[in-house]
């Protein structure tokens, strides 16, 4: 979901983010985005005899010290508490600044021009219980008064709301009651669904579905009234709940509650909700061919780190040691929520026992389906995620050298290689170092890090030589690796000097791999191998530096800025290892972009999306919300559905079994909370629609669609529904995080008919070269006219 912040808001003057050139303005797709400044609701003017009344000073210094321990409690910088709600506290009396409160609290950002529905004669809701007072969810009284449904532990709650016309809804904000909350019952609405339509003869369509995350909990509930009404606004912003989604034409509105957030550890069994506001939002006609965006997945965490359970099917996130910060090595505990797209439930965990919060780390997924983390915000250990025993902490738990943002790939003799990562554990050069699944090694001066450093010194003309322009501390972030035959990883960037390295124990070496001649270093920019069979690689956008601002915290004082992201896109093909690579340069992105991912899909075209034209992390002025679509046959992007969420720094996208891609993430900075995206959005490519790009096509079906194992060299058989083509794809299974996936690579693989053709039976010949066929899961799509089936899963080993 967006920031709660951002759905109090009223639309100001036009602001265009600073450009350089008339050429840069055409690759903005924000450039008429409006200035949107978020409202946080007045809170009642108190008085005394007539007169505004001071807070006693000892009611100042209990708040300022409840704040801190509110704070601490939260992991939060006190100056975020103790700003917000001081000023709320002085409602009975004047704000820091002096004269009365009479006006909201501002916060101010861009987005687009959504509207709230603020007239709301002709609404008419229906609850699931208590029907004489299902309208105090949406009368004008606000958190004044509410609606409780019935106490029913285990049952599900709704309100369902007819506006009386049809509007593109965009996103649905719940308060529950605050005297509810205040008095420590309960109520607030956890896991959920809605839904949407347009006529009541129209079945219920899902636009969002998952848990929210219980912000504030009952732990002020026992502060005196006094006190506890003194930071009414900061909690009202913290109980409520949001749901974004792709607009939709609809009529009618229905929120299904599932569970509340617990109280002493119990379902309380009814829901409480005060408010309730709908916004809208006008969208573009989807492009020819564009696809379609699905449904949102609400997380209860900033999810910034992702990958799916082969054995599950589960998508799993993580946040860092909260669900919307990060610090570097102070913490050692990870929140963790998981996704269960069969059923849509979304649970999450705290994970404690392996002694690591995996924010930033260097990831891989080995043979049998085991992430492995590395580094990170507790930049000295290691963890695996194994798909049947979940966290394991080895013993023991060290990597070799401290680092954060490095590059990690598996590699077909069973080992794990890492280079880079500055970001934490220290500025010195990150070199080389390999798992053998026993221990760490470093490979010290032979594969030194030196080789992957980018330039510092991108600042943009005007500001050259201006202090602070040279930035170093970034210049080993997120190389792109590729494992690849006779022991050698090829690193395509970000750098634009490329490299290979020979691992072969014993003989490690690094040697010169080509350069991206006519471009320039593409931090934060993707890369994917999208047929490994002939080695070929494409790598679109990034930038020369991965901060816009030399000081994005003091514009003001320090305005200078660096170079923009590109829309450079170029193309590459690994032969012999040690040869130099000769990159070609392809067509180019419509929009420049850093910080954005790709995902190849089934029919073997590339699916880019997010980033935005300024690579400064958490601001989000210039995010470009079109994705494109690359199809190598023809060397042609085009433009895909538009998305209304940012997905920008801390953003991944992950192809599904089903052949849609989830895209999710962009945040997790409690000092920029409106950057903080706690969702997931569903994106279905054209290739499953009709020609009219409306009505989902009839896919073909592979009818033993059980996990199978299958040795490299070896075959794999199955039947069909119906005949399909000649020719089809295996996608590895493989984890995303900061717009790197360095596992990911698809084979085209030719189906051999078997028997009578009418029998549907086929082969697929899986590639002996285990460079080629990384061991590991693999999904495994058959087409029709170019419509992928749902995958089925494989594991491709060793002998």
């Amino acid at each position: 979901m967006i920031n709660l912040g951002r759905l109090f808001y009223e639309a100001g003057t036009p602001s265009e983010p600073d450009v350089a050139s008339d050429s840069e303005k055409q690759l903005l797709v924000s450039s008429d985005a409006e200035k949107i400044t978020w409202i946080l609701p007045p809170p009642t003017p108190q008085t005394t005899a007539g007169k505004a009344r001071q807070p006693p000073l000892a009611v100042k210094v209990f708040f300022l010290s409840a704040a801190a321990a509110f704070a601490i409690f939260f992991g939060r910088p006190i100056a975020t508490f103790a700003g917000l709600a001081y000023n709320s506290v002085l409602h009975c009396g004047q704000h820091h600044e002096g004269g009365t409160v009479d006006k909201p609290i501002q916060i101010t950002a861009k987005l687009w021009n959504a509207e709230l529905v603020s007239d709301r004669a002709g609404w008419k809701p229906e609850c699931s219980t208590g029907q004489d007072t299902c309208g105090k969810a949406i009368d004008a009284d606000g958190d004044r008064t509410f609606w409780q449904s019935e106490t029913k532990p285990g049952a599900s709650h709704w309100i369902a709301i007819d506006l009386g016309r049809e509007v593109m809804i965009h996103s649905l904000r719940v308060e529950p009651s605050l005297e509810s909350w205040q008095d420590g019952e309960g109520g607030a609405a956890r896991k959920h669904l809605v839904e949407v339509r347009a006529t009541t003869a129209e079945q219920w369509q899902p636009v969002a579905r998952g848990a929210w995350r219980d912000r504030v909990g009952g732990m002020c509930s026992s502060i005196p009234e006094r006190i506890s009404q003194a930071i009414v606004t900061l909690t009202s912003w913290l109980l409520s709940k949001v749901a974004t989604f792709e607009p939709r034409k609809a009529r009618y509105v229905k929120l299904t509650v599932v569970d509340t957030h617990e109280v002493k550890g119990k379902d309380v069994g009814f829901v409480t909700i005060s408010n309730v506001n709908i916004w809208t939002l006008p969208i573009p006609e989807t492009p020819p061919f564009g696809g379609r965006w699905g449904e949102t997945v609400d997380f209860p965490l900033v999810p910034v780190t992702a990958w799916l359970n082969p054995k599950s099917g589960r998508l799993v996130t993580v946040a860092s040691y909260t669900f919307d910060n990060y610090q570097a090595d102070i913490h050692r505990n990870t929140l963790m929520a998981e996704w269960d797209p069969a059923s849509g439930n979304v649970t999450e965990q705290v994970i404690g026992s392996i002694d690591h919060d995996v924010f930033c780390p260097g990831t891989s997924m080995d043979e049998n389906g085991a992430v492995l983390f590395t580094g990170g915000s507790t930049s000295d250990r290691f963890t695996f995620y194994d798909t049947d025993k979940g966290w394991v902490r080895p013993e023991p738990n060290r990597i070799v050298q401290k680092r954060g943002y490095q590059g990690q790939t598996y590699l077909p003799d069973g080992r794990t290689f890492m280079i880079g990562g500055t970001w934490s554990g220290g500025g010195d050069d990150k070199n080389g170092e390999v798992w053998d699944g026993k221990v760490w090694t470093s490979l010290g001066t032979k594969i030194p890090a030196s080789r992957i450093k980018m330039d510092p010194g991108q600042c943009d003309p005007q500001w050259k030589g201006r202090p602070g322009c040279e930035n170093r501390d970034w210049q080993q972030h997120h190389p792109w690796l590729y494992a690849w035959k006779n022991d050698y990883v090829f690193h395509a960037g970000p750098s634009k000097k490329m490299n290979w390295f020979r691992l072969t124990s014993g003989s490690e070496e690094a040697k010169d791999g080509g350069v991206r001649a006519d471009d320039s270093d593409a931090v934060g920019g993707c890369a994917v191998m999208y047929d490994a069979a002939s080695g070929s690689i494409l790598t679109a956008g990034g930038a020369p530096n991965y901060h816009w601002w030399v000081n994005a915290e003091d514009k003001k004082n320090n305005p200078a800025f660096r170079l923009p992201a590109t829309n450079h896109v170029y193309g590459m093909t690994l032969g012999e290892p040690g040869q130099i690579v000769e990159p070609k340069r392809l067509s180019s992105m419509k929009f420049a972009r850093v910080f954005s991912n790709a995902a190849v899909l089934p029919n073997g075209e590339i699916f880019v999306v997010g980033g935005q034209l300024h690579g400064e992390p958490f601001f989000e002025d210039t995010w470009v919300a079109t994705p494109e679509i690359y199809t190598p046959s023809t060397n042609e992007w085009r433009d895909a559905a538009r998305h209304s969420i940012p997905r920008v720094y801390h953003s991944w996208a992950m192809l599904l079994p089903d052949a849609t891609v989830l895209v999710g993430g962009s945040g997790l900075k409690q000092e920029h909370d409106e950057a903080n995206h706690y969702d997931a959005q569903i994106y279905q490519p054209s290739c499953l629609f009709t020609q009219d790009g409306k009505t989902l096509a009839k896919r073909p079906i592979i009818l033993d669609n059980k996990i199978s194992e299958h040795q490299l060299g070896t075959e794999i058989s199955i039947q069909t529904d119906v005949p399909v083509d000649p020719v089809a794809s295996l996608i590895r299974y493989s984890a995303a995080t900061h717009a790197l996936n360095n596992d990911l690579r698809r084979i085209p693989v030719k189906l051999v008919t078997q028997g009578n053709p009418a029998d549907r039976k086929y082969t697929a010949k899986i590639p002996a070269e285990d460079f080629i066929a990384l061991p590991g899961y693999w999904m495994l799509f058959v087409l029709k006219d170019g419509v992928p089936s749902t995958a089925k899963t494989v594991r491709i080993f060793k002998k």
